[in-house]
């Protein structure tokens, strides 16, 4: 049995590491039970109806959800690793485990499939990952991460609407909010930076092509500054945003885990703006299969 008891960043990393502990145990068979997600349940098939396809993955601990605020106590780091060094000390004690810095854990290491299926473990960070059958269980991900009917109808009703004027819709992931001091903000772009970038690609595309650019945002974004290109604005709502992104042709924007699950999820091309005078070239734009 594996607990994911730590609540890593915004919805976009919370989906990458739900999805391929999701897929690492669909792929050995152990029992998944993941608490730190469920701010984001109700939004999505799975998490909402607690039907994971029959796979022994649900949102909680307990049997009274209430008790899942036990796992507070492991928010932060140092808390976690001072619970870590004095569960070696208790024999038959969960497996405490943590992510190491910035590097990948893999999920297939026998001491942690031998742990996983012996007894119980406790993953905190969000760098665990099973890169060799995420994108090998990604149609079953895909249905499980699917938004719920409300949300999928809204991005349904944004897309088509777009469609009856375009042949190719662009969608523009402008991230502002915690941008503004995340890498001391050196992906909060401003409305011209997106703009130039617009306007490089959409020289690119065929000329008898009718393109749209969507617009998603976590803030406010003024039509002012794209003058010139055919734009049109979400809705606004940060899980219809990310699935309307997933819905487009292809998909612009800072880097982002956001961006890069709309790519997974659509399989939509996509490229990241690393810096504010990146040259924009159609040919760079890829498909990412995981995160």
């Amino acid at each position: 049995m594996v607990i994911l008891v730590k609540r890593t960043g915004q919805l976009g990393n919370r989906l990458f590491l739900f999805a391929h502990f999701v897929a690492n145990a669909a792929e050995y068979g152990y029992e998944l039970i993941n608490p730190s997600f469920n701010g984001y349940a109700p939004f999505f098939e799975a998490t909402a109806s607690g039907d994971f396809g029959g796979l022994p993955v649900r949102l909680h601990a307990f049997p009274r959800p209430g008790f899942d605020r036990v796992f507070e106590l492991m928010q932060h780091p140092r808390a976690f690793g001072l619970l870590r060094q004095a569960s070696r000390l208790l024999p038959g004690a969960p497996a405490l485990l943590a992510d190491e810095g910035d590097q990948d854990y893999d999920l297939n290491r026998p001491d942690y499939l031998h742990a996983a299926r012996a007894g119980v473990v406790l993953a905190h960070g969000w760098l665990f990952r099973d890169k060799r059958h995420f994108a090998q269980h990604g149609p079953l991900l895909r249905r499980l991460f699917a938004p719920v009917a409300p949300h999928r109808q809204a991005v349904d009703a944004l897309l088509t609407r777009l469609r009856q004027s375009a042949d190719v819709v662009v969608g523009v992931h402008i991230r502002r909010g915690d941008y503004a001091t995340y890498c001391a903000g050196a992906y909060y772009y401003d409305d011209a930076t997106y703009a130039r970038a617009l306007h490089q690609l959409r020289a690119q595309l065929p000329p008898d092509r009718r393109v749209v650019f969507l617009l998603c945002s976590n803030e406010a974004v003024s039509t002012e500054a794209f003058a010139g290109l055919p734009v049109a604005h979400s809705t606004g709502h940060f899980v219809e945003d990310l699935y309307a992104l997933a819905g487009c042709d292809y998909i612009i924007g800072p880097p982002s885990s956001y961006s890069y699950w709309a790519s997974f999820y659509g399989l939509t091309p996509l490229l990241h703006l690393h810096r504010a005078d990146q040259n924009v070239q159609l040919s760079d734009f890829q498909v990412f299969l995981d995160q």
